[in-house]
């Protein structure tokens, strides 16, 4: 039996899911239908989960994360067999969590946890190594982003707490290639409001801090979190933040095996403003050579309208002193899930403006002659609505760039005497991309 029906079974009721998707068939004459025979640990294991459900507590599920379910099964110990843990939340509000292990034909209770909060945000089993995981439950306490987290270790004593902390943001990551998980947080000082990445490992006294630093005082709350490689062996901890003042901020911590420092952050002042952007953009491999970029406004020469200081951004690599190194540039648009990477022939002699139709967005791009006048080097258009397909098909000079969930993309291209500003299509569909959503906190 798979692993999905043993959880509906424990979940929803064993006899019901038996019949409805055991394969049973009504038979004519004197024949009765014909249930198949239920694991005898199964029924032992829903009998205790009913004497839980009868005290006055009720199923609990996560709000968020891929295990999400009010019955879960997990390798714990990494034996090959799997424990089974159950979420409730009790009359009192109180989330409380039970495991069991099996051991030959019945489910022997190895413990109860209980924890409070406004929620039960998320679960995830960290690996502990050598094939064994932790459960770590996160609780919501506010709707101002504020998160507590418990890790619980599993013994033949019970369930016992590796890890216990309020936090803003979290991520997971097995640094060192040992099997462990380290556990990365972005600490928020309720007195002086400031933000500290913290860096947890797994020890023989449970989790104990590794190495953390501090984060700019442009942070208002933290948006993503992530893990990537550095030069030289070094960890790169990179920390998309809101801006107090809007905007977002990032925050690239860099960990040597010895201390960590924030690259991207003014020793002096303690400000982060060098990574400053207006739109929704977060760090990623923009230009694929492996490391996380991080991007940032294009500072322009002169004047730029909102459209174009908004969308336009300058890629970062940081070397071990801080210095930046542009790697790629892109004109980005998060709303439509799409982005261009801006051609370097292009440099700034080529602008953008956004137009918005009834059916339709178009972003045109255009050559800024020094005597003021423009002239247009190419369009991307977006179609969305239920109409989308008729609306675009109307537009028959357009050639299609994509479709997606977003919408339907098409471009226009023009023909130019001038080879670096006037692209062909298919050095447009290279440059072309769209953006899929991630969404942050699948885990967490």
């Amino acid at each position: 039996m798979g692993r999905y029906w043993k959880i509906a079974l424990l979940a929803a009721g064993l006899a019901c899911i038996w019949i409805l998707g055991g394969g049973c068939s009504l038979k004519t004459g004197d024949s009765l239908l014909s249930l198949p025979k239920v694991p005898a640990e199964y029924v032992q294991l829903q009998q205790q989960l009913d004497v839980i459900l009868q005290g006055g507590a009720a199923y609990a599920v996560a709000e968020s994360g891929t295990n999400r379910q009010a019955v879960q099964e997990v390798d714990l110990d990494g034996d090959g067999h799997e424990e089974v843990l159950a979420f409730f939340r009790t009359e009192s509000g109180s989330f409380q969590v039970y495991g069991f292990r099996r051991e030959k034909d019945e489910y022997l209770p190895m413990g109860m946890a209980e924890g409070y909060g406004t929620a039960l945000q998320a679960i995830y089993y960290p690996q502990l190594g050598n094939g064994t995981r932790a459960l770590a439950v996160c609780w919501g306490f506010d709707e101002g982003g504020s998160y507590g987290m418990t890790v619980y270790g599993f013994s033949k004593g019970g369930m016992t707490v590796l890890l216990d902390m309020q936090y803003a943001d979290v991520a997971f990551s097995d640094l060192d290639g040992d099997g462990a998980e380290e556990l990365a947080f972005a600490v928020r000082d309720s007195v002086s409001g400031s933000y500290t990445a913290r860096v947890y490992r797994m020890g023989k006294a449970g989790y104990q801090v590794s190495w953390e630093a501090p984060m700019c005082i442009e942070v208002r709350s933290v948006a993503n979190m992530q893990f990537g490689q550095l030069e030289e062996g070094r960890i790169g901890l990179y920390i998309d933040s809101i801006a107090i003042a809007g905007g977002y901020v990032t925050d690239l911590i860099c960990y040597d095996g010895r201390q960590a420092v924030n690259r991207t952050m003014d020793p002096a002042s303690g400000s982060g403003g060098r990574t400053w952007r207006s739109s929704s953009v977060f760090c990623s491999d923009i230009s694929g050579d492996g490391q996380i970029d991080v991007p940032v406004n294009h500072s322009f020469p002169y004047d730029a309208n909102e459209n174009e200081s908004r969308y336009r951004l300058d890629w970062m690599n940081y070397d071990p002193m801080g210095d930046e190194i542009q790697v790629s540039s892109t004109y980005h648009v998060p709303g439509e899930s799409w982005y261009l990477a801006w051609p370097e022939s292009w440099g700034d002699q080529v602008r953008a403006e956004r137009i918005s139709g009834m059916h339709y967005s178009r972003t045109k791009f255009f050559h800024l002659r020094q005597e003021g006048k423009t002239e247009e080097v190419m369009s991307i258009y977006l179609f969305t609505g239920s109409s989308r397909e008729s609306q675009a098909d109307l537009y028959r000079q357009l050639q299609p760039l994509a479709s997606t969930s977003a919408g339907i993309y098409r471009c226009g291209v023009i023909e130019g005497e001038d080879p670096e500003l006037f692209l062909p299509l298919e050095a447009v569909k290279t440059l072309f991309h769209t953006i899929e959503i991630s969404w942050h906190g699948e885990a967490f």
